[in-house]
């Protein structure tokens, strides 16, 4: 991260009032509307003199000024881009003279060192762009749902159906339904294009959508199977690459993107439940976290799985409908003696995609209520 620090003197003949309400009410916003500026920014802070203490001595620098503006972009080059961007120069630079002394204001850029957040912000993900793929229905929802009321701004990659619209406008303004289908190769680039026209960054990554189907190895039908392993795991791996970009983008020191696949139980334990297709599919999304977070970690992004285990889904359901009494056999036979519920699962991502779990890659969390693991 590159930091601009800017100890502003205003015009000859502006009193220091007229200059704080025009700086603080007008050019501030002015500045903050310029998207082309403020898609290199990572933050922007007034500061203004404190009673008779002039702010800018505490930046080491003469007191005779009248504030100091702190401008942090994601590196130098972005800083470089910001101030030479069409817009910023026809619309706020002419702003400037208006009230500023440019000739007597004073800047100097600094490489600052990692603010570590305090231990209250540990688990805090507020503010931050997370995409969660299949989030509108069964665990995605529940990680869709999580993420939004910590404050996460999210999109939803789904098909368009009415029940999936209806549950994106139920989490209101902070959630938004991106209508793709990760099945085919097009519906990943379609998907990906979405993303970008939206944001320009992703923090979060939570490539949950998958497909299950269950048949005797005699019955297993190879439309099935291929289907399984579009949507399953080949979508994680394009739609992350895709996005590389954008998790560059947002990846800070001390605070890197984060990816997380959504595994299974399925791909720990030897019962095939004659799944095979996604049972297959899911150990592969544990390797390729493996992968993943080998080639990308040191890129400032994490990469690590869920496996989770049984959770009230459509999937779930079906099991359960089919056999009788099942429910009852399965919740006795977990040490934790129930099924997962939405606070399981989104707490765990809300871990791993806060400072909590920033030192974390590569690792399978089984979230099974120790139905594996114990």
């Amino acid at each position: 991260m590159t930091t601009l620090i800017v100890c502003i003197k205003r015009r000859p003949g502006l009193s220091r009032a007229e200059f704080l309400r025009h700086w603080g009410e007008s050019h501030g916003p002015l500045l903050r509307s310029c998207a082309d500026f403020t898609r290199h920014l990572v933050s922007y802070v007034q500061y203004h003199p404190i009673g008779e203490e002039p702010v800018a001595a505490q930046f080491g620098v003469s007191g005779d000024y009248d504030g100091v503006a702190v401008l942090s972009f994601r590196n130098a080059e972005a800083m470089a881009q910001a101030f030479a961007e069409p817009r910023y120069l026809a619309d706020v630079a002419p702003d400037e003279p208006h009230f500023v002394d440019i000739a007597n204001c004073l800047s100097f850029v600094a490489q600052p060192n990692v603010v570590k957040a305090p231990t209250a912000d540990l688990f805090s993900i507020a503010g931050k762009v997370a995409v969660v793929t299949g989030g509108a229905r069964g665990v995605g929802a529940m990680i869709s749902r999580t993420l939004a009321d910590v404050g996460a701004d999210v999109l939803i990659v789904a098909r368009g159906s009415a029940e999936n619209e209806a549950f994106a406008k139920v989490l209101g303004g902070r959630c938004a339904l991106l209508a793709h289908d990760l099945a085919t190769v097009e519906g990943v680039r379609a998907a990906a294009d979405a993303i970008r026209s939206r944001t320009d960054r992703v923090d979060i990554l939570v490539n949950n959508a998958g497909s299950f189907t269950a048949a005797p190895v005699e019955a297993l039908d190879d439309d099935q199977w291929d289907r399984e392993f579009a949507i399953n795991l080949r979508a994680p791996f394009f739609l992350t690459q895709s996005l590389l970009p954008h998790l560059k983008a947002a990846s800070k020191p001390g605070d890197p993107a984060r990816v997380i696949n959504i595994g299974s139980i399925a791909a720990l334990w030897a019962k095939s439940s004659m799944a095979y297709a996604y049972g297959a599919t899911k150990a592969g999304v544990h390797q390729l976290t493996r992968m993943l977070a080998s080639d990308l970690t040191g890129s400032g992004i994490t990469v690590n799985a869920i496996a989770p285990g049984f959770f009230p889904s459509d999937m779930t359901a079906g099991f359960f409908e089919a056999v009788p009494g099942l429910r009852e056999q399965m919740i006795e036979s977990i040490p934790a003696k129930r099924l997962g519920e939405a606070e399981d699962i989104g707490g765990t991502v809300v871990f791993l995609a806060s400072r909590a779990g920033a030192y974390l890659s590569g690792a399978i969390l089984p979230v099974e209520g120790g139905l594996w693991s114990a």
